[in-house]
C-alpha cells in the first residue's frame, strides 16, 4: 500500500496576520481545520500510514488535533521543514518515511471533490 504526505509547512504570508499565530491549514473552512481536507483524501484512496511536513512552531498543535491518527484507524508521522523551502526540500526530509515505497503527495491547502475520486 501507498504512503502518503500532505505538506504544511508553508509560511502562510497571503493570509498574514491571521497566520501570525495559528498555521493556515489549521484554519477552519466550513466546518473543520483546513487539513482535515488533504487528509480526508489520503484515506479515501486507502492510505494509512501518512507523514505531515510542518514547521517547527506548529508542530504541537497538530499533534494535539490529529496525535499519531489513531483515532482516524491510521498512522500520522510528523517531520519538521525549517523554512518554506518548496516541495523538492519536503521529499527530500520525507526520504527515510518513504522509503522505496510508492507515495501520494498532496499539498495542506488542496481541496479536491467529485463523484469519481476514489476511482481514480
Amino acid at each position: 500500500m501507498a504512503k502518503g504526505i500532505i505538506l504544511a509547512a508553508g509560511s502562510g504570508s497571503r493570509l498574514f496576520p491571521v497566520t501570525k499565530y495559528i498555521n493556515k491549514h489549521l484554519l477552519p473552512v466550513n466546518d473543520k481545520p483546513m487539513i482535515f481536507y488533504p487528509l480526508s483524501i489520503l484515506m479515501l484512496a486507502g492510505v494509512k500510514d501518512i507523514l505531515i511536513i510542518v514547521n517547527p512552531d506548529d508542530i504541537k498543535n497538530y499533534e494535539i488535533l490529529l496525535g499519531n491518527g489513531s483515532s482516524l484507524g491510521i498512522k500520522i508521522k510528523y517531520e519538521t521543514q525549517l523554512r518554506p523551502n518548496g516541495i523538492a526540500e519536503a521529499l527530500n526530509i520525507s526520504k527515510s518515511f518513504i522509503k522505496k515505497e510508492n507515495f501520494f503527495l498532496i499539498l495542506g491547502d488542496n481541496f479536491f471533490y467529485g463523484q469519481y475520486l476514489q476511482k481514480f
